[in-house]
C-alpha cells in the first residue's frame, strides 16, 4: 500500500474493514453562477461566488482553481487529439476577490500558473472547520464545434461541460488534486451545491443538471402546460416541437437551475432541438426522463425515451438494484458521432445507425449516475473504478433487454473481442496504475473500460449473485456522497463476503495479467484435465464435455481454483469413457488464444 493511503489509514479516515473512517471527511463548496452565452462563437461571460468549506484538519495555505477550457488554448499539452479549428483563447479570469481582498491573476507572485489550474497562495491559512470565499468574473468560449465530448453541435446548439472555474478537490490522500487534464482521462472533483443563471437570446432553450426553478419565466403558456404534464406524466409529453427554422427575436431570458451535493454542472443549449418528457416511477420516486435532439432526420431518437426508461427501472431494480439517487435525467442528442459522455443528470450522446448501439449507450451514460457521481470516484486516477462498472451493469442491461435476440450478447461480445485483441501487450499496466500516467488512448481504454468490467462478472461468479450483490449495495451504502479508493472497494467486499480476496485483487488489481487459459493434456489413467493459465488472470472454468452418442456435459468452476496462484490445476472427468471432445467455453470471459481449446480424445 502506497504511503499516502496507509497515512489515511493511519490517520483513521478510512478504515481496513471498507467503511469511512471515524474522522472521515472532505470539502464542500456551494456556487452561485450568472452566466451569459452568446449563440454561433459559443462565448460565455460569466461571474461566480464561491463559498468553500475547509472540513479537513488541515490549514490550507493556498487554493487550487481548475480552469479546464485552456484544455483547448494555442499552445497548451494534451494526449487527444483536438482539431486546429476547435483551439481558443482559454479562460480568463478577471477580478478575483478572496473574503472581498482583491486579488491580482497576473503579475503575482501568489498565483501560480498551469496549463489547467491556478494554485493562489493565502495570506493568511484556512484553518480547519472555516471557510473562505471567492468572487471571481471570467471568459471562455466553448471549442467550435464537437470535440472530447463537448462544443458545439451547429450554430444554434451546443452542450457546455467543464466550463467555469472550479475549486479543485482536497482530500485525504493527495490534499490537492494538481494534475493536469490532458484529454484521456475525466475528472476529480468534489460535491457541491449550484444555484446557476444563464442567460441567452429569446427562443433559446436550456437544459441543464438539477431542476428548473422558473419555468414560469421561460416557457410559452402552452410549453409550461406541456412541462407541467411532463412532470406526472407516465406518457411521452412534446413538450418543445422543435424548429429547423426558429424565428429569431429580440431580447433575452434567463434560466435558472439548482443542484444540491452533486460533482459537477453541465448544460444544453438550442433553439432548434426538439423535447420529449415523460415521469418515470422506480420504487415510488418521480423521476423526470428528458429526450432532447434535433428534429432533422433524427427519427431513431424517438424510440430512445422508452429505452431511458427501461434504464432507469433496470438500474433501480434490478442492477445494481438502487434507486436512481436524483429527480431528472436528460438525454441531449449533440454528438455529431456515435459516442456519449456523462455529466450529473444527464448526458451528451451521438446516434448510430443500429438501435442496440443507442440503447446501449443511453443505458451506459445513466449508468454512470451511480459511479462515478453517487460514489464520488476520482475518475482521473481511478477511471476503472466507474467506466467497469458501467460497462458491467450496460452488459446485463442489454442481455436482458435484447433477451433471446440476436442482439442479446452485443455488448458483451464487443468488449471481450477488444479485450483479447490486446492482451498480453507492454501496455496493459496493472489496474491500480494511476490513470493520469496513461497518455495511451487504447491503455485507458482497454483497463477503465474492459479489464475491469470482466473482474466484476467474474467477482460475481466466484462469490455468487446473491453475496455479490450485498457486497456491491453495501459498498454503495457506504460510500455515497463520499470518495472511495480501490483500497475501499477491496477491504469493503472483502469484509461482507467473509472471504479473504487478496489472491484475487493481487492478480487483477496489481498484477498486469490477461485472459489466457488453455487445454494441456488428458491423462486417462487418472481421468484428469490440466489446464493452464498462461495470462495470469484467475478466471472461472468451464469445459464442454461432448460424448460419442453426441450428449454433452458441462463443468463448471469458480476462480477459486487459482487461488494458490498455480500456473496449471487439474480437474476430474468422473466419467471419461465414450468422450470424444473437451472443449474450454471462453464465450463470457477474456480469452487472447483460442487455439488450445479443444482436445480430442481418440477412442
Amino acid at each position: 500500500m502506497p504511503v499516502e493511503f496507509q497515512a489515511a489509514y493511519a490517520n483513521n479516515t478510512r478504515a481496513y474493514d471498507g467503511s469511512p473512517g471515524e474522522v472521515y471527511w472532505q470539502n464542500f463548496s456551494s456556487y452561485t453562477i450568472t452566466a451569459e452565452i452568446e449563440p454561433g462563437s459559443w462565448k460565455i461571460k460569466g461571474a461566480e461566488k464561491i463559498e468553500y468549506t475547509n472540513n479537513s484538519p488541515d490549514s490550507l495555505r493556498s487554493i487550487v482553481i481548475k480552469t479546464y477550457p485552456n484544455h483547448y488554448k494555442k499552445g497548451m499539452p494534451r494526449s487527444n487529439q483536438v482539431p486546429l479549428e476547435t483551439l481558443t483563447d482559454g479562460m480568463v479570469i478577471t477580478n478575483l476577490t478572496i473574503d472581498n481582498v482583491s486579488v491580482s491573476i497576473e503579475n503575482n507572485p501568489d498565483v501560480e500558473h498551469f496549463a489547467t489550474y491556478i494554485k493562489v497562495h493565502l495570506p493568511n491559512p484556512l484553518p480547519p472547520k472555516n471557510g473562505v470565499t471567492l468572487n471571481m468574473e471570467w471568459t471562455t468560449e466553448m471549442p467550435s464545434k464537437y470535440v472530447n465530448r463537448i462544443g458545439a453541435y451547429d450554430k444554434k446548439s451546443v452542450f457546455v461541460g467543464y466550463w467555469y472555474p472550479q475549486i479543485a478537490r482536497y482530500d485525504d490522500i493527495d490534499n490537492w488534486d494538481e494534475i493536469e487534464f490532458l484529454g484521456i482521462q475525466e475528472f476529480n472533483t468534489d460535491f457541491a451545491d449550484f444555484n446557476v443563471k444563464i442567460t441567452v437570446p429569446n427562443g433559446y432553450n436550456v437544459w441543464a443538471t438539477g431542476s428548473l426553478q422558473n419555468p414560469e419565466e421561460v416557457f410559452s403558456d402552452q410549453q409550461l402546460k406541456r412541462y407541467r404534464e411532463a412532470k406526472t406524466s407516465r406518457k411521452p409529453v412534446t413538450i418543445i416541437e422543435g424548429n429547423n427554422s426558429p424565428t429569431e427575436s429580440e431580447g433575452h431570458e434567463i434560466w435558472n437551475y439548482q443542484a444540491s451535493n452533486v460533482k459537477d454542472f453541465a448544460f444544453g443549449v438550442s433553439n432548434t432541438f426538439k423535447w420529449k418528457s415523460q415521469t418515470v416511477i422506480v420504487n415510488d420516486k418521480e423521476v423526470m426522463s428528458n429526450l432532447v435532439y434535433d428534429v432533422d432526420g433524427n427519427t431513431t431518437a424517438e424510440r430512445l425515451l422508452e429505452a431511458q426508461e427501461k434504464s432507469l427501472t433496470f438500474l433501480s431494480n434490478t442492477s445494481p438494484g438502487v434507486t436512481y439517487p436524483y429527480s431528472s435525467f436528460t438525454t441531449f442528442i449533440g454528438v455529431p458521432e456515435f459516442g456519449g459522455m456523462e455529466f450529473p443528470m444527464m448526458a451528451n450522446n451521438g446516434l448510430s445507425s443500429r438501435e442496440v448501439e443507442n440503447t446501449d449507450v443511453t443505458f451506459h451514460e445513466i449508468a454512470h449516475s451511480y459511479f462515478p457521481f453517487f460514489l464520488g470516484i476520482n475518475e482521473v486516477k481511478y477511471s476503472w473504478m466507474e467506466e467497469g462498472w458501467a460497462i458491467f451493469f450496460t452488459t446485463k442491461f442489454i442481455q436482458s433487454y435484447y433477451k433471446g435476440g440476436e442482439d442479446e450478447n452485443t455488448e458483451l461480445n464487443r468488449n471481450l473481442n477488444d479485450l483479447n485483441k490486446s492482451a498480453g501487450s507492454m501496455w496493459n499496466v496493472p489496474l491500480i496504475t494511476p490513470g493520469y500516467l496513461l497518455t495511451y488512448q487504447p491503455s485507458h481504454t482497454q483497463l477503465a473500460y474492459r479489464k475491469s468490467a470482466f473482474m466484476y462478472f467474474t467477482l460475481e461468479n466466484l462469490l455468487g449473485e446473491e453475496v455479490f450483490e450485498k457486497c456491491l449495495k453495501g459498498y454503495m451504502e457506504r460510500w455515497s456522497g463520499k470518495h472511495p479508493t480501490p483500497y475501499d472497494f477491496m477491504f469493503t467486499f472483502s469484509e461482507i463476503s467473509n472471504r479473504n480476496l487478496d489472491w484475487f485483487w493481487n492478480a487483477w488489481i496489481f498484477q498486469p495479467g490477461y485472459g489466457d487459459l488453455g487445454l494441456s493434456d488428458l491423462d486417462k489413467n487418472t481421468s484428469k484435465v490440466t489446464i493452464k493459465n498462461r495470462g495470469g488472470l484467475p478466471l472461472p472454468i468451464i469445459l464442454k464435455l461432448t460424448y460419442k452418442d453426441g450428449t454433452e456435459q458441462l463443468i463448471e468452476r469458480t476462480a477459486q481454483v487459482w487461488s494458490q496462484d498455480d500456473n496449471a490445476i487439474a480437474i476430474d472427468i468422473e466419467t471419461i469413457k465414450n468422450v470424444v471432445f473437451i472443449q474450454l467455453v471462453t464465450t463470457h470471459y477474456p480469452d487472447s488464444d483460442n487455439t488450445n481449446n479443444l482436445l480430442e480424445i481418440k477412442l
